[in-house]
């Protein structure tokens, strides 16, 4: 728990509602349902807890989808940075920005096979709020002894652990799209592959012509590949040579395993002059500077072209949304700075080895053009009911089946952590802290208790004795 003067304590306000909302997936008018709280004061530890129950942030407002009744369930979505692997498609792309950086890539040149992720990331699910906050306690302060009332309510060992585990003094705060004039790219337009005016595809032209005879054959990929192998053995023979080794070992011998991680591509040299530079600016953030939340900001040639909002917690870094110049579409920015992101967590986890998880928001597999973030291998959904992690390989069979699913197939396993003693809820009643029993008893007539279950049973029971409930 936190002692006298230390604020990192959070305050929520619950607002129940049941009523159906704008879907931003398959735009129908009312059938998005989900429950809503608004975040007065939130510490970095809580968060974390929260959306390890599936909730997420927009700003201030914290909501957890209604999954067996929305009309597009979202599952929450992790990828385990330290094992993770590059795809084909996302080597393309790193290697895209790598010739537009080096030599001022046309932006005429039409993209093959581009991932929808380059415009998709988090941005449907920056959500407007349904509520505003009742008041402003974001300031609220608590006295002396309101704050000994405070440590009263531990009762038990056990309740002290808990709280702990929240004592972090850093805050997050939501992200701001008014420190930069960037437009915000709408999913519409920036998930359209750039079709430039490249006489080279002009169908009548190619057809007219014929092959160009000044320019050598198409030959096959693996022609290449297979020559570029003779050369370097070839190369390694005469190597050979020269300290007196024989060749015939080295040619019988393997090329040593050379494939490139992440970092490789992104930490590539650039040519002595080249054409642009690309400035992915970051605050030296994650422990021990901090926790909380941050601006990921990409500076191309002095212009700023991208932001990331991100979170840093104290086991993931979490994409709250991207937005970006969409001039700059071409270059599947969604998509690269995901990339950076996920090298940023593991640059993060060689300081603090719990902070390994990088979580993209929410997967939404009815919806095609969500489905990007199940390329980041390896990645993990939560199940809805017993809120434990789910390798996607196993979760997709069953999404395939239907939209709704429990995804754990373990028909014994339970939510561990669902059991909650109402009268044992904080709660944050005229700037003072108690139990939601002694506020019950305070005020008999209120009419509040399905509404407190409810919350509850919604937020666990580690965040139903750690957070603040606030009650007018």
């Amino acid at each position: 728990m936190a002692e006298e003067g230390d604020p990192s304590f959070t305050v929520v306000e619950y607002m129940r509602d049941h009523s159906g909302y704008k879907c931003g997936y398959c735009k129908s008018d009312n059938t998005n349902f989900s429950h809503g709280m608004w975040a007065h004061r939130m510490a970095v530890g809580d968060y974390q807890d929260l959306i390890d129950r599936g909730w997420r942030r927009s700003g201030k407002y914290c909501y957890k989808p209604t999954m067996d009744r929305t009309c597009c369930p979202m599952y929450t979505i992790k990828c385990d940075t330290l094992e993770f692997k590059l795809s084909k498609s996302q080597k393309k792309i790193l290697k895209r920005i790598h010739r537009y950086l080096s030599h001022g890539a046309a932006k005429e040149e039409k993209v093959f096979g581009n991932d929808s992720s380059e415009s998709m990331q988090g941005n449907p699910e920056y959500v407007i709020p349904k509520f505003e906050a009742s008041q402003e306690l974001s300031s609220v302060s608590l006295c002396t002894n309101v704050v000994n009332m405070r440590k009263n309510l531990e009762s038990s060992a056990t309740e002290e652990k808990e709280s702990s585990l929240n004592s972090n003094k850093e805050y997050l705060t939501p992200g701001t799209e008014k420190d930069t004039n960037l437009c915000k790219a709408s999913v519409e337009s920036a998930s359209q592959d750039f079709i430039g005016e490249s006489p080279i595809l002009k169908p009548k032209k190619l057809a007219t012509t014929g092959p160009d005879p000044s320019r050598p054959p198409c030959r096959k990929a693996k022609d290449i590949r297979r020559e570029r192998k003779e050369a370097k053995l070839a190369k390694l023979a005469q190597e050979a040579l020269t300290r007196g080794e024989s060749p015939m070992e080295t040619k019988q011998c393997k090329m040593p395993n050379t494939q490139k991680v992440l970092e490789d591509f992104i930490s590539e040299p650039l040519p002595e002059n080249p054409a642009h530079t690309l400035e992915p600016w970051q605050p030296h953030i994650g422990p021990p500077q901090g926790y909380g939340a941050f601006h990921h900001q990409y500076w191309l040639d002095g212009r700023l072209i991208a932001v990331g909002v991100l979170d840093i917690l104290p086991h993931c870094l979490s994409s709250v949304y991207f937005y970006y110049d969409p001039e700059f579409s071409f270059l599947s920015l969604g998509t690269y700075a995901s990339l950076r992101e996920i090298a940023l967590t593991r640059e993060l986890q060689r300081r603090v080895p719990s902070l390994k998880w990088y979580y993209m928001g929410f997967y939404i597999h009815s919806c095609p053009k969500m489905r990007y973030k199940g390329r980041y291998n390896p990645s993990f959904l939560l199940c809805p009911e017993t809120y434990s992690w789910i390798p996607i390989e196993n979760a997709l069979p069953q999404l395939d089946a239907a939209k709704y699913s429990r995804l754990n197939e373990d028909a014994a396993a339970v939510d561990e952590n669902g059991q909650v003693d109402i009268s044992k809820i904080r709660v944050l009643y005229r700037q003072d802290l108690m139990r939601y029993g002694r506020y019950h008893a305070l005020n008999p007539g209120a009419d509040d208790e399905e509404e407190v279950r409810e919350y509850a049973t919604l937020v666990g029971a580690k965040c139903a004795y750690s957070l603040f409930l606030y009650r007018s």
